[in-house]
């Protein structure tokens, strides 16, 4: 009985430590670093809640933040010329935390036009006059794959 709890306190340890390190690298979702220490660590499904217990530690001593998280993911992605639709897709997959990402990514709908419209400008040059419905249509479909709303596309063009 004494090595099992021994063995649950070395894991725990060997998880507090991957965390750390990979909290090192740079910041990341509780979902997505509760993953990956799932994925390094087969064993740790022996031992239930053992990984809600590291993360529990490491938010308790400030190393794992979503809201620091979202907050740098978004404003990276946003950097990238990435629409709201792409960023929310990529952040419900490293976190749960819906609400601060709808917190972080409320904008005007037309501040995203601007961005998609800089996107735009970036890969294409700046467009004078009318395009060809064939070249619209191409500028829209590399648009949305960037993940904006149509209608932050049609204002990106206006």
């Amino acid at each position: 009985m004494e090595s099992e709890q021994d063995e649950r306190q070395e894991l725990a340890k060997q998880l507090e430590s991957r965390a750390v390190y990979l909290l090192s690298m740079r910041e990341h979702g509780r979902k997505e670093l509760a993953n990956k220490l799932f994925q390094k660590f087969a064993e740790v499904e022996n031992y239930p809640g053992l990984v809600d217990f590291v993360l529990d530690k490491c938010v308790e001593n400030n190393w794992l933040s979503d809201e620091r998280y979202i907050e740098a993911y978004v404003r990276q992605a946003m950097e990238k010329g990435q629409g709201p639709y792409k960023i929310r897709q990529t952040l419900r997959l490293r976190t749960s935390r819906e609400d601060l990402v709808e917190v972080h990514l409320a904008m005007e709908d037309s501040d995203w036009a601007d961005l998609a419209k800089e996107v735009l400008q970036k890969k294409y040059g700046k467009s004078s006059g009318s395009l060809e419905r064939k070249e619209q249509a191409k500028r829209m479909r590399f648009l949305q794959s960037r993940g904006f709303s149509q209608s932050q596309i049609w204002k990106a063009f206006n």
